[in-house]
């Protein structure tokens, strides 16, 4: 294990709303790293199960448990990175778990890169119990990155496989607290346009599906806010990268999420209205896409 008093302090930021069944396992998956120079932060968003005792038993003195009133999972971001120690900064989502050389490796590489801001890597999936699903996240691109990642597609880097230098956050400001969807997106968007990130394709953590966060379980009112938001913020501040690189992007993100709830029976109407959306951004784009099928199933619903 890596124990060495002059490694930097990482600060691992877990924040969790009553996620009692998940959060022993989550922040074990920390305290089980190769690396050990660490604190971990974890920030109660209001939980009124079991969450609190749960980390009372965990008597690491390295766990530093916060409580807040209910202020969503940006807020209580925010609030660690406000009191964090360390020199760089990684997450884990209090359902999620790290694989045991995940911060190892990603800090040896910031060590050794000093022109990279911020480290992402590939993640596998996982169910309730911990059984390995198909689906993946792949660390694909590194560098100067907005393009690829800004619109969540085609590069999606999910949080718990990110680590950035603290410095980082101080030039770019915090968590958006108005976004309660894509607000850790909209982070690595806005990272990407003053730094350079590397990707690291190798699977470090496992991302957990459960009940609470499928599809299933979502509002799509929500989500079609969150998308509306995302979407005219990038509008307003991007304008630099282009009108055309802008209405691709939007699109796209449109386009993913139009046809995931156009797929389930009750929100298809909900799907029609991200993926006609989606045609306002960019109104030949399904033909080229070769997505002719999906606009001919959009034009049977309106009959």
């Amino acid at each position: 294990m890596t124990t060495c008093q002059s490694a930097p302090v990482v600060s691992i930021i877990i924040p969790t709303f009553n996620r009692g069944r998940f959060i022993a396992s989550a922040i074990q998956s920390v305290l089980a790293q190769t690396y050990q120079t660490f604190e971990v932060i974890v920030v109660d968003d209001g939980s009124i199960d079991d969450t609190k005792s749960i980390v009372a038993e965990i008597t690491d003195e390295r766990v530093h448990y916060i409580y807040q009133r209910n202020h969503g999972r940006s807020n209580a971001r925010n609030h660690a990175l406000n009191v964090a120690k360390g020199k760089y900064i990684a997450f884990l989502d209090s359902d999620d778990l790290y694989m045991p050389n995940k911060l190892a490796m990603q800090i040896e590489y910031l060590e050794t890169h000093s022109e990279v801001g911020m480290i992402y890597t590939s993640a596998v999936c996982i169910d309730e119990d911990g059984n390995r699903l198909p689906h993946t996240y792949e660390a694909t691109v590194s560098g100067d990155i907005y393009k690829h990642i800004a619109f969540f597609t085609p590069v999606t880097i999910t949080l718990p496989t990110v680590v950035v230098r603290k410095e980082v956050f101080a030039s770019v400001g915090g968590f958006d607290e108005n976004m309660h969807r894509f607000e850790d997106t909209d982070m690595w968007r806005r990272i990407s346009k003053k730094y350079r990130i590397d990707a690291l394709p190798i699977y470090t953590c496992e991302l957990r599906t459960h009940d609470d966060n499928v599809l299933l379980s979502q509002d799509p009112n929500k989500i079609a806010f969150g998308l509306k938001y995302y979407v005219g913020k990038i509008f307003r501040e991007d304008g630099s990268f282009g009108t055309s690189l802008l209405r691709r992007g939007a699109a796209r993100i449109y386009f993913y999420y139009g046809g995931a709830l156009f797929k389930v029976p009750q929100w298809r109407k909900f799907g029609v209205r991200l993926l006609m959306s989606s045609f306002c951004y960019s109104p030949f784009g399904f033909m080229r896409s070769g997505l002719g099928q999906v606009r001919q199933s959009i034009v049977e619903f309106f009959r």
